[in-house]
């Protein structure tokens, strides 16, 4: 015969432990006792006439172990139904707000399931500690880790940095080649001219000198190395990066064609041949002068070269900002009417002023943009490709190329105009009387 002390002994339970459980989980115990003392009582019950007095004893003793479990099972009940009470007004412990008990012990029991099954299996007496989290309020700051949930609304495509719109190339004369230098052939020093001749003189002779010039092909350049990793993981990457390149190759492209200085595997740039400013006949003759005045007299430059009349004038965003302001006078204080802004295109005279930073602030270029050459051999080409170390360190070099020139030919660079407002608003102004 044993009591449910010595049966807790035996399996390793504590009284601390015994009390903290359920009413299930101290039925179940009880139920092992009952199992066992019936068994004994059974086997003495078999033989009744050895063990009559035995027999009457251990009745005795089946009942207080009965009356012990039912006062045990009936505390147990009653808190329980006391705190459904509880959770039915709304006055449930905070262990019980978000979850059942039974559901946190079921999890528990369910985590430890092999070392229960352990115990089960060889008899073992220790016991397993059975740490249950009482359930409390859940918050986005304590109880979602690892990343967003619900998961973050991505935007679609890539913010990337504001770059130079690439427009002066776009104006230039397109041509291809397939030779690494491009020649051309120029009138030079011309003499004589063509005239009337009387009856027995001598006719008017004229002549001139043929001249060779050339450009040499430039390679232009640019490269990106990434990890193959990420080349793998993110889908849009190389499209990514190989329009990165683009645009900075093309806009290294444009500034050579621009202002480059030609030595070396430089570009030879547009503004670079192009003439230099000329106040001529209008020198100081012209009161309160200002950057309209500068660039109307820069294009009579252009046609007095003989040219056909500009088509583009080039400035900085803030100089074709501050000629939309441009007034007519100190004391009249309206707009000059030969600027005309029509669907956000600003023009003098009818020739398109085009704003971008590729000009320097308070610098501009005008001309008949029709005699520049853009000169190409080979199309911009992206390669993907191992450079160096780079099939040791899982890298991948995208490499952005071109091959060309930009040039002018020799008797159109008159052209072209450049000059600094600054200055040139001086060489037009009146000179004061002392």
């Amino acid at each position: 015969m044993i009591t449910l002390n010595s049966h807790l002994e035996n399996k390793g339970i504590s009284q601390e432990a015994f009390k903290g459980m359920d009413a299930e989980a101290k039925a179940g115990l009880f139920n092992e006792v009952n199992e066992i003392n019936q068994k004994a009582f059974k086997e003495l019950s078999d033989k009744e006439g050895e063990n009559s007095k035995a027999i009457l004893e251990m009745s005795k003793q089946l009942a207080s172990v009965q009356k012990e479990q039912f006062e045990t099972l009936r505390e147990s009940l009653k808190a329980m139904g006391l705190e459904l009470q509880a959770l039915k007004k709304g006055e449930g412990s905070a262990s019980m707000e978000n979850k059942s008990f039974s559901s946190v012990l079921r999890d528990a029991l369910e985590t430890n399931a092999e070392s229960l099954k352990a115990m089960k299996t060889h008899n073992s007496k220790e016991s397993v500690v059975m740490t249950i989290k009482a359930p409390a309020p859940m918050l986005n700051s304590t109880n979602v880790s690892g990343g967003n949930v619900p998961v973050e609304d991505r935007l679609e495509g890539f913010n990337t940095i504001p770059s130079r719109r690439v427009r002066f190339l776009d104006v230039l004369s397109k041509r291809a080649t397939t030779s690494n230098v491009v020649s051309w052939v120029y009138q030079a020093n011309k003499d004589g001219s063509a005239g009337q001749t009387a009856e027995g003189s001598k006719k008017n002779q004229i002549d001139f000198d043929i001249v060779v010039d050339n450009e040499a092909v430039k390679t232009t350049t640019a490269f990106i190395k990434v990890s193959t990793q990420m080349l793998d993981d993110i889908t849009w990457i190389q499209s990514e990066i190989n329009a990165e390149l683009m645009r900075e190759l093309l806009k290294a492209v444009e500034q050579g064609a621009y202002d480059g200085d030609g030595t070396g595997q430089n570009l030879n740039g547009i503004r670079t041949v192009a003439s230099a400013f000329s106040a001529g006949s209008f020198a100081n003759t012209i009161e309160n002068a200002n950057d309209v005045d500068v660039l109307t007299v820069a294009m009579n430059q252009i046609d007095l070269a003989e040219h056909d009349s500009a088509n583009y004038i080039f400035m900085h965003p803030s100089d074709v900002t501050a000629l939309k302001m441009v007034k007519v006078s100190a004391t009249d204080r309206r707009y000059v009417e030969r600027l005309a802004l029509v669907a956000g295109q600003l023009s003098l005279d009818g020739t398109p002023i085009i704003p971008t930073t590729l000009v320097t602030q308070g610098e501009y270029l005008v001309g008949n943009f029709d005699l520049a050459l853009l000169v190409t051999r080979m199309d911009v080409m992206i390669d993907i490709g191992l450079d160096a170390d780079d099939f040791t360190k899982n890298l991948r070099t995208i490499l952005a190329e071109w091959r060309g020139l930009s040039a002018v030919k020799n008797n159109d660079r008159t052209a072209f105009v450049k000059g600094v407002f600054a200055t040139d608003k001086g060489a037009l102004e009146v000179v004061p009387t002392p």
